[in-house]
Order: structure tokens, then sequence, then C-alpha cells
């Protein structure tokens, strides 16, 4: 067995500070409202709408017709803003917001990591794509924190590194059989630091999930990268006693072992990312559906299988692929990170890749902590952005994007627990216009008895009369098993219809209606163009689960 990696070198030289943009990100602030009334509302008729909502007069805005009002003691916010809602004369009333900074981390190398922002910068001599990243500066703003586990299964991970001891939990080498994995390669000190080296602490690299992650780091691979399958096994078994989320599989071989896919289908509960391989002898990545690396291949519904981009948004010439077996890219090429002795390296391989889909699953978990692997994997299908590169050569078609995974996670619920076992144990969606769009959750090429039903949520015709003028939002559902599904219309997670349960028979479409409730009806008076969400959950007779989101733009 041997990681799929090609190390690097280790960066010497100290780059230069860098701050991003500065934007906002709002939350509720209580005791004050801001209110918008008609142009030809009267005097009167403002001081009427401010006496029925109990608010009080606090001062005017340089905005014709707005104004801030501070809620009477007694009276909640929200009472206030509905009450001024349905007042004559009044466009809109809001929370008034408190506004702060977004930064970008203040790490000096955070520049070269053009998988968490690419602006186009050259990297390694090489020019990138605008975007052409996982939008993890973007998510970091979302301020998800955590302490979901990942299993650093690998060469050792450099506990001592400083980006990376605050994040770090002891762990276990199966190599020399202690309690000290420590790294002689330095291929796994990388992958940890990709998955959470310190963000903003002014010094090196930052990981997808640092606020979110701790790494368990788990030795089976000698200083030459090689090792054996047991130790694997017996690593996997230390993961899930540890609680072990999320496994980093940095690994792997061309050879199938029935223990191995036997020890993952027996950890149900924790989530096995995996490199999908590296190519052969020549260095060009290989159909991994017709000439398989494992534990990649194993068609189990808790492995995730990833592929290597690159900053131009291609699949790197090097990486494995495959329509039925990988499931997503993410990327793998001159990726800046940790190194054993304190340094930072540059690597490229699927290896690289692998850490991102990892680190996303870790930050995914930290923000719906009562979600099982299979909420969390068709999150990070769901969420990519489709790229032609890898249209065909991967299951979801696409390149990691942890902030889209993110939203796409955002309902997930209690799911019931699979049974575990032990090693012992005898038992055994595309934004639209105003015209419409649709939706549907990927399926995994992990075949098995909890893969979700596929779920397709489209627009019915005439959406903006419908909307404005009917007050319902018109919908075509179909789903590829029996299925029950529940929709909702949102807008910044609040509810604008009434709830809608529906029954489906497999692979028959059904128009559904949503019916707006009175806060959809008072957004929909409003001028402006927003951006509204149809969450629909659908759960097949087996009880495995899909939700699905559909993006509609509309305006007025």
């Amino acid at each position: 067995m041997r990681p799929c990696m090609v190390i690097g070198f280790v960066v010497g030289l100290v780059l230069t500070l860098w701050a991003g943009p500065l934007g906002a990100a709002i939350a509720a602030e209580p005791a004050e409202l801001i209110v918008r009334f008609e142009s030809g509302a009267t005097a009167a008729d403002r001081l009427e709408a401010r006496k029925g909502a109990r608010a009080d007069f606090e001062r005017q805005l340089p905005v014709q017709g707005m104004q801030l009002v501070e809620v009477e003691s007694g009276q909640s916010a929200a009472a206030a803003e509905r009450s001024l809602e349905g007042a004559d004369g009044v466009l809109y009333a809001e929370p008034n917001a408190i506004v702060s900074a977004f930064l970008r981390p203040d790490d000096p190398y955070f520049p070269q990591l053009w998988a968490m922002e690419n602006t186009g910068q050259s990297i390694r001599g090489t020019a990138g794509t605008a975007d052409a990243d996982i939008d993890a500066a973007d998510a970091w703003d979302a301020r998800v924190a955590g302490g979901t586990i990942v299993a650093v299964i690998d060469t050792g991970v450099d506990a001592s590194h400083p980006d990376l001891a605050p994040n770090f939990l002891p762990g276990h080498d199966f190599v020399a059989g202690d309690d000290d994995p420590a790294d002689e390669n330095g291929h796994g000190t990388h992958v940890a630091g990709t998955i959470a080296a310190e963000r903003g602490n002014g010094i090196g690299v930052a990981g997808v999930a640092d606020d979110a992650a701790k790494i368990l780091p788990l030795r089976v691979l000698d200083g030459a990268g090689s090792g054996r399958i047991s130790d694997v096994i017996l690593a996997y078994g230390q993961a899930f006693q540890s609680g072990a989320k999320v496994v980093n599989l940095s690994l792997g071989s061309t050879t199938s072992s029935r223990a191995e896919h036997d020890a993952i289908a027996a950890f149900p509960t924790m989530l096995f990312v995996a490199a999908a391989g590296n190519g052969g002898p020549d260095g060009v990545g290989d159909d991994n559906d017709t000439v398989a690396t494992y534990p990649c291949a194993y068609l189990l519904p808790n492995v995730v299988c990833v592929a290597a981009s690159d900053n131009r948004d291609q699949l790197a010439p090097f990486s494995n692929y495959g329509a039925l077996s990988v499931d997503l890219a993410a990327p793998g090429v001159s990726i800046a990170s940790t190194w054993p002795g304190g340094g930072y390296s540059w690597s490229s391989g699927t290896s690289m890749a692998t850490p991102h889909v990892a680190g996303a699953a870790a930050l995914l978990w930290a923000a719906a902590p009562n979600a099982q692997p299979i909420d969390i994997s068709s999150a990070l299908l769901a969420g990519v952005d489709a790229r032609p590169a890898f249209t065909g050569r991967t299951v979801s078609g696409g390149r990691l994007n942890v902030l889209r995974s993110l939203r796409h996670v955002a309902d997930v619920g209690v799911g019931t627990p699979a049974p575990v076992h032990s090693p012992d144990d005898d038992s055994g969606s595309s934004p639209s216009g105003t015209s419409g769009g649709s939706a549907s959750g990927p399926t995994s090429g992990h075949v098995g008895d909890a893969v979700p039903p596929r779920l397709s949520l489209r627009t019915g015709r005439r959406l903006h009369a419908q909307l404005y003028r009917r007050h319902r939002l018109p919908l075509r559902l179909t789903c590829s098993e029996a299925c029950t599904v529940r929709l909702v219309l949102r807008f910044h997670g609040r509810a604008l219809s009434t709830k809608v349960k529906r029954t489906l028979v497999a692979d028959v479409s059904r128009r559904v209606r949503l019916r707006l409730n009175r806060a959809g009806r008072a957004l929909l008076r409003r001028r402006g163009t927003r951006t509204l969400t149809v969450a629909a959950r659908a759960v097949d007779n087996t009880g495995n689960r899909r939700t699905v989101k559909l993006l509609l733009r509309v305006s007025r």
C-alpha cells in the first residue's frame, strides 16, 4: 500500500501579510427596527403605524420614507415588525442589523492557498482562474465552530507544529506500536494542515475546518510511505473508539481487500473520505471504474472518493477519475500546507485533494451535529460547482464548494442512527431566474441499502404571475423511489408558505402548489429582488432521506 502523493519542497520564504475586503454579516438587533413608508403616507399614517406597533420614532434615515424606530419595553421586536408590515402605508419593516467585518486570515501563506480563495493569482508560475476554489474563505464567515474529530490515517502528524498543536488530539502509532504517531515522512502532516491548521494566528497556513475540527493522528505508514491493511483496519477501530466522525484516507492500493471493505461497513457512523489515486507508473490518471483503486472504489454508502483539480478548474493530469466510483473533485495541485519541524511544503496529488473534502465534512458536521454520514456525503455532492472538466468523470460532475454544501446541510435534522458493530462483534441547485428553475439531489456512486432516493424539483409555468397575483408557487416533483416529500418556501430561514406533505410513486411526476402565508404575502408586497428557497425532504419506504433545495430569484 502506498500513499497517493507527490512530495514537494519546503517553502522557506516569508510571504507578505494580506487581508481581504471587508463585508457585512447580519445579526438581528432586537430593540430597533427600520421601517420604510410608501411615498403617499402622511405624518398621521406614520404615527398611527408606529403606535399600533408600540414603537417610537428615533430618527430619520437618508432614504425617502425610511425611519429608525425603537420598540417599546414589553413589546417584542418580532411582534412590532409584524404590526408594521400589516399597517397601511408601510412598504416594509425589518430588524436593525449589526454589521461586522468579514476578515480574511492574517496567516502569511494564505495568498498561496488558491484552493481556499482563488482570485486568479499565479501559483508557482501558473496563473489561476478566478473562483476555481472551494469558497472556504466565504464559508468561514458563517463562523461555524465545533470539535468534529477527523482521523488522519497516514504517516503520522508532527504534534509540535505550531500551526497544528491547538487542534491536535493524542493518537496512536500502529507501525511502532506506541502512542507517539510522529511523522517520519511529511505526508500526514501536510494532510493535517489542509484540514485544521490554525487560522488567523499570524503564521503559516489555514485549514478548511480549523474552528470546527480536531485532528486524531493514527500512523499506519512508515517513513517510506508503506503500510499494512491490518494496521489500517486497527486504525479504523481506534478512530471509532475515539469518537471520530470523519476518516481521511490519503492512501490506497490497487488490491481489493474484503477485510478492509467489511471494516468500513462495520463503522457506518463514520464518513471515509478516500483519495482516487494518482494513476500508474506513467503518472497519467486512470479510470477507476475499470482499473480500481481502493478504498476509493468500495461500493459503500459511507465512502466518498475524491479526484484532484487544479487552479484552473481542470482535472489534474495525474488524477484518477470515474463516472461511477469517483464522487467529486477537489483542489490537489500545488497545495501549500504544514511540514514536520515547523515548516511548510508544496505538494500535489489526490492525497492533497482528499483533506479538502474531509475538512469540509467536518465543517458540515459541526453545523449539523445530528447528521448521519449519508447526509454529509449528499450535501458534499449536492453543493459542488459543476464544471465541464468533471462531467462524465465524477459522480457529481463538479468540484467541492464548501459554502454551497454548508447551505445544503443547514436543514438536516435528527437522523436514524445506523447499527454499529465493532471488529469483534459477531453480528454482521442552480439558482434560477424569475421564470423558474430546477434542482435535483445527486445519486451517489456507492450503491447500498442506505442510498437515498433521487428527488427532482422544478418550478411550474408562469411562476412570476402565480407568486405575485395568486400567492402560490407551482412545483413539479419526481422521486426515483416511492417516497414522502415535505416542502416549504423560505426566505433567510423564515417560512413563507404553509408546509406541504405529498406521497409520490416512483418516477411519476406530481404537481404541487405551495400557498404563501401572511409573511410570504407581505414580503412580496415589497419592491426589490430576493432569493427564495424551496426546501424539500424526501423519505423513501426504508427510511433513506434526501434533502434538495431550489433557489428562486424573484423581483417586483
